[in-house]
């Protein structure tokens, strides 16, 4: 009998050790992002006696990339905003960005930029970082466009200011 009651501990502390094992091996799964796309983020500004101050744009704006030759409406009639995020092309080394305004002129700006690829893992693929090159916008509203953060990742730094004429 204290034989049996022994291979009975021994059975317990054998399952019990299994089930730890199991438990505290398992792979809970990698951290891919869940939005692989790498957003250009882009804020505004005017300058007024010589000192920079955020701007809130308050009419009806409309920001639109050129993707394949065509114009793509990223963000539509958006209102009371002092910045747009939007995603950097991975084919192309310059990114168009249209800003179409309520009083119907509109103003481009073109993002010269090289791509990186970044391997994360084989569950996670390839996701891609740019570096911006290169900045110039027309000049209808946009009095000038200047590049603070050349680094576009997942990071959601600040990467280009747009001064508006005030």
């Amino acid at each position: 009998m204290i034989h049996n009651r022994k291979n009975i501990a021994i059975t317990i502390v054998a399952l019990l050790t299994v089930a730890l094992a199991a438990i505290t091996g398992c792979d809970k799964g990698y951290d891919c992002e869940l939005d692989n796309t790498s957003y250009d983020n882009i804020a505004f500004y005017t300058i007024e006696d010589g000192k920079e101050e955020a701007y809130i744009y308050q009419s009806p704006l409309t920001v639109s990339l050129m993707v394949n030759g065509e114009e793509s409406v990223m963000i539509n009639h958006v209102m009371n905003t002092d910045r747009v995020s939007l995603p950097m092309s991975y084919t192309q080394e310059r990114d168009t960005v249209i800003f179409r305004y309520d009083d119907g002129l509109c103003d481009s700006l073109y993002i010269d930029h090289t791509n990186t690829p970044y391997y994360q893992s084989m569950e996670c693929g390839t996701l891609m970082f740019h570096k911006l090159e290169g900045l110039k916008s027309t000049n209808v509203w946009i009095e000038d466009a200047a590049i603070v953060n050349d680094i576009v990742n997942f990071e959601g730094h600040e990467n280009i200011k747009i001064y508006f004429y005030k």
